[in-house]
């Protein structure tokens, strides 16, 4: 780590003159789903918000891929994606570029800021993948920029912009914003992450008062959403690993939508990053690895981080590789790394209809009404299990029918039916109709479509009687059976959900199950 930052404060100058390539949650397991930071935040970037943060619950697919494309006005370029993709047979599910070159020097101190890599962002969405924008910002402390690696005097003049700094600032955040704001008009969601490597003493921002800090952070969320209107941000909150304070400066979960560090060591699972990984994990927000490679480049064997993710870090949501010597392209083993079941690379970001937290394109259908509610998962699962499922059943707040809780568990399409079930003896005698909704996730390829039917089975016998087949998708259904010709009544020993997918179906998804009620 201190290698790379060595490196970067000595190129500077000569970055200046040739700018081309010298630079370079969850808490519990099964925690599903995170509310955005901003309320206001649009359904697609809602949508990827919860993508990444249901990741780490899955068997395969479970940690989205990231590579550095550049800086934006220092040689942005897709070559070295290219190299990746000729390496590994893979695009990396997330494109990164970086609006800044905070180490040059302009008489606008804007022109430091550069947003023309915005068209390969657009592009990358429109392809399937994801992005996320970082700034290397010139300090404002000077007029005409630069001085990157220069710790800022008095960094609480970004707070006040009637100080020279502090105008300055507003310039650049307004240059960043526009940059944006591009993003939004063409439909793009974003992993916003400023002020990278805050708790190191690189950067003109790094290891300043925590409390100044948090304020400042504040000021450029709050401007950026409230006063810019910029509801296509996922806010990412970055801090280096080699180095303390990794949570000192977090401005709180109103602020933040992604923890995460910037992990540069030909070791993944040295102390120290395992040891950051738990302080920001318990921040209680999907985590991410916003920037790794090795402090020896070229021989570096990038299949390390494949053991270092199931062994040590099974909640990351995602990782980025940086370019240039970092890259896993001009070391080892990226290939490894890229195609290993874990990883989900670019063609496998499956974001499906998804257009709310957890919901579908449309709305859930209104659930049924009267009756009485049998088990609606609001006190946990409630009895119920699954059947030919590949993870739980949990109870989770990312879709509910009714309440705030619904019961889910992940399926591989391509297994055949699956079942969300609670197996006990009970009596509906004098009962007419039984009832429940029932939601696939929209991640997935569902061929043909979903089938879902409500069924029980009664007597010794265990006798199947069932609602028949409905159509199910992301935005749910609503199920019935009706009882008037259903034996053994007094004697049910299972009550349950089976979903079968259709025909070409395949990958991971999730099946759903709430408001199960009789009359």
């Amino acid at each position: 780590m201190r290698s790379r930052r060595l490196r970067l404060a000595l190129s500077a100058a000569a970055t200046a003159l040739a700018a081309a390539s010298v630079l370079t949650v969850i808490g519990p397991a099964d925690a599903h789903t995170v509310t955005p930071a901003n309320t206001n935040a649009s359904a697609s970037t809602k949508s990827v918000l919860n993508w990444l943060a249901h990741l780490p619950n899955r068997g395969s697919n479970r940690i989205a891929s990231g590579f550095f494309g550049g800086y934006s006005n220092s040689g942005f370029s897709l070559s070295q994606t290219e190299e990746l993709k000729t390496a590994t047979g893979q695009y990396p599910a997330i494109l990164s570029c970086d609006y800044g070159s905070g180490w040059a020097t302009n008489s606008d101190i804007t022109a430091l800021v550069d947003y023309s890599c915005n068209s390969s962002l657009k592009s990358w969405w429109s392809s399937g993948g994801l992005v996320t924008v970082s700034v290397h910002s010139p300090s404002p402390a000077n007029a005409n920029g630069g001085g990157l690696n220069t710790a800022m005097s008095n960094f609480s003049d970004l707070l006040n912009p009637s100080t020279a700094a502090g105008a300055r600032w507003r310039q650049l955040e307004d240059k960043m914003a526009a940059g944006l704001q591009d993003l939004e008009n063409a439909g793009v969601p974003v992993l916003f992450r400023p002020f990278h490597e805050m708790n190191g003493d690189w950067f003109w921002w790094g290891n300043r008062d925590p409390n100044t800090f948090k304020q400042v952070w504040q000021q450029m969320y709050t401007y950026f959403t409230s006063t810019k209107g910029l509801d296509n941000l996922i806010w990412v909150y970055s801090a280096d690993f080699s180095r303390g304070n990794r949570t000192a400066y977090y401005a709180g979960g109103s602020y933040v939508d992604i923890v995460g560090m910037d992990a540069y060591d030909d070791n993944p699972q040295v102390s120290g990053i395992q040891s950051a990984y738990s302080e920001l994990v318990g921040l209680g927000k999907p985590f991410a690895f916003a920037e790794i490679g090795p402090d020896t480049t070229g021989s570096f064997d990038y299949g390390k981080w494949v053991t270092a993710f199931q062994q040590s870090y099974p909640k990351t949501s995602y990782f980025l590789a940086w370019n240039d010597s970092w890259s896993p392209a001009r070391n080892q083993g990226a290939s490894t790394l890229f195609n290993n079941s874990w990883i989900a690379n670019r063609g496998e970001v499956d974001l499906g209809s998804i257009t709310e937290p957890g919901g579908g394109g449309t709305s859930s259908p209104p659930p049924p009404t009267g009756g009485t509610l049998l088990n609606g998962f609001e006190s946990g699962t409630e009895g119920w299990t699954g059947a030919n499922v590949t993870g739980g059943p949990w109870q989770v707040n990312e879709w509910a029918s009714q309440g705030t809780y619904s019961l889910k568990s992940d399926v591989n399409l391509g297994a055949g039916a699956a079942y969300l079930k609670k197996t006990a003896t009970t009596s509906l005698s004098g009962k007419t109709t039984l009832r429940a909704t029932a939601r696939v996730a929209p991640w997935g390829t569902f061929g043909t479509g979903s089938q879902a039917k409500l069924y029980v089975k009664t007597g010794t016998g265990w006798q199947w009687f069932d609602g028949g087949s409905v159509a199910v998708t992301s935005s749910g259904a609503n199920l019935s059976l009706n009882l008037g010709g259903v034996a053994n009544l007094g004697d049910v020993r299972e009550i349950g959900v089976q979903f079968v997918p259709g025909s070409g179906a395949g990958g991971t998804s999730a099946v759903y199950v709430d408001n199960v009620t009789i009359q």
